[in-house]
């Protein structure tokens, strides 16, 4: 289990090790530098819908603005079982690995489709990733042995695993729950949601109860056979680590309840509808976040607030505490934040990926072992580590921008020249001067300075909104649309 998260991060002290995973299953719904090839999937799709574990030197900074983790909205966030790394899903069909606490990026694996639903197994072995269109994927946790499981009909909006790891559960919006087995990756049964379609799963720590949630009703279910044991209101939840405690939120209430039996424990008046929840390792804490109203942790089974954890940088869908009880993160738009545990406080880390982020932003690239590791500009590398670009601009201005396709192929980190109207600009590690005109890399195109390309927000350039010079909107000179001077069309003078 270990050897799979840790092949990646040997480099990295991991937090102490109190004892064994609970058994949780519970579910939540150049320069402009190196060459990231990526096309981005900003135009495909809308973008509606530390700690003293790590030597200070290797934090990461607060994220500069521009700098971000996913192109558009993290759907997804989980911890590895040993809290040493931590997984996003993000609806620009990416799913990430960041180290924890450092945020340093070290894999990126392209879904296919827009997942919904993400889940690592309690053996650390696997990771499930629901999608739209009915897609469901199992991977080992290194990105290999790639399975797709057919079935589904629908968005696949939640996933689970049991606690020994066999089987994985997954529910759909085309109003069935299916269980698959991991080993074979083959359906072995299939329920059908009659009256709602589950939108999250949780399987209980004894293996014998499923725990489904619509937007109107939470479902006790036996796993054996699908049947309803029991219903009550809600439409997110989340199971304690010990199978003691089933938190639930109903858009009206937040509250504790005695699981099996369902009976209540705790309540207070919550009326800004949940999106997620999900309890610390230990149990002793509850963390809920609310769409665009950010996120609150509150201790458990008292529901007393902790802290309101700060202000949200953009809609948050998921949260997730690692197993060790030392860490809360939150997706937050396009970021993710980060929290420490017990009291909530903001750890000062900085999710990057370059390839996300707009050019205002850097960051460094460098590996060890063979392992690339991407950070923000300006924290000492660990040691051991060969820097391989040093502070790259971000290399998507069109970020928050839906309409635009940014492409990720930008000038090499090797030394190279480029040649700009007989000029010759440095491609390592600052920006091409080459007078708000293109040059040329390694064959492909890179702006330069402050040249955006069109199709942005605060774009210019010929086609562009606001633009100037000839063909444009509001162009002026010889050969333009309203051109004055000698020699011209409509010349004066």
């Amino acid at each position: 289990m270990k050897g799979r998260f840790r092949d990646r991060l040997s480099e990295f002290l991991a937090p102490p090790d109190p004892g064994s995973r609970p058994d949780i299953c519970a579910v939540e719904r150049g320069p402009r530098g190196c060459r990231l090839t990526r096309r981005s999937m900003v135009g495909l799709m809308t973008a509606g819908v530390a700690s003293a574990m790590f030597p200070k030197a290797a934090r990461a900074a607060v994220c500069s603005a521009g700098a971000f983790a996913h192109e558009i909205l993290v759907g997804n966030v989980s911890f590895s079982p040993d809290g040493a790394t931590l997984i996003s899903a993000g609806r620009d069909m990416f799913v990430k690995f960041w180290t924890v606490p450092n945020g340093a990026l070290f894999r990126t694996i392209p879904t296919g489709n827009v997942p919904y639903s993400l889940a690592v197994s309690p053996d650390g072995n696997w990771i499930a990733v629901g999608m739209a269109q009915g897609e469901l994927a199992l991977w080992a946790t290194d990105g290999s042995n790639q399975r797709t499981l057919t079935g589904h009909q629908d968005i696949v909006g939640a996933v689970g695993f049991t606690p020994n790891s066999q089987k994985l559960v997954s529910a759909s919006l085309d109003s069935t729950t299916k269980v698959w087995s991991v080993q074979t990756a083959t359906l072995l049964q299939s329920f059908t949601d009659s009256t709602d379609a589950m939108q999250e799963v949780a399987v209980t720590p004894q293996g014998r109860f499923l725990m489904s949630a619509s937007d109107t009703q939470m479902y006790l279910r036996l796993l054996a056979d699908g049947s309803t044991v029991a219903t009550r209101p809600g439409t997110v939840l989340a199971v304690s680590p010990d199978g003691g405690l089933l938190a639930a939120h109903d858009q009206a209430s937040l509250y504790l309840r005695a699981f099996p039996s369902l009976d209540p424990i705790a309540s207070v008046p919550d009326p800004v509808a949940a999106t997620a929840l999900a309890f610390s390792g230990d149990g002793k804490f509850l963390a809920a976040c609310y769409g665009a109203s950010g996120a609150r942790l509150y201790s458990a089974p008292g529901l007393k607030l902790v802290s309101g954890l700060g202000p949200s940088n953009g809609l948050s869908l998921s949260l997730d505490m690692d197993s060790l009880g030392h860490y809360l993160a939150v997706a937050s738009g396009q970021s993710i934040q980060l929290y420490s545990l017990p009291l909530g406080a903001a750890v000062p880390v900085c999710f990057m990926d370059v390839a996300a982020s707009s050019p205002g932003s850097s960051g460094t690239q460098y590996t060890i072992g063979g392992v690339a590791y991407t950070v923000p500009c300006g924290i000492a590398l660990p040691a051991g580590a060969v820097c391989t670009c040093n502070c790259v601009p971000g290399s998507c201005p069109c970020v928050q921008d839906t309409g635009c396709g940014c492409v990720s192929d930008v000038c090499s980190c090797d030394a190279q020249t480029c040649s700009c109207d007989s000029q010759t600009c440095s491609c390592d590690s600052q920006a091409c001067s080459c007078d708000a005109q293109t040059c040329s890399c390694d064959g492909q195109t890179c702006s330069c300075d402050s040249d955006i390309p069109c199709g942005c927000d605060d774009d210019y350039g010929c086609g562009c909104v606001g633009d100037t010079g000839c063909g444009c909107d509001g162009d002026t000179g010889c050969g333009c649309d309203g051109d004055t001077g000698c020699g011209c069309d409509g010349d004066t003078g």
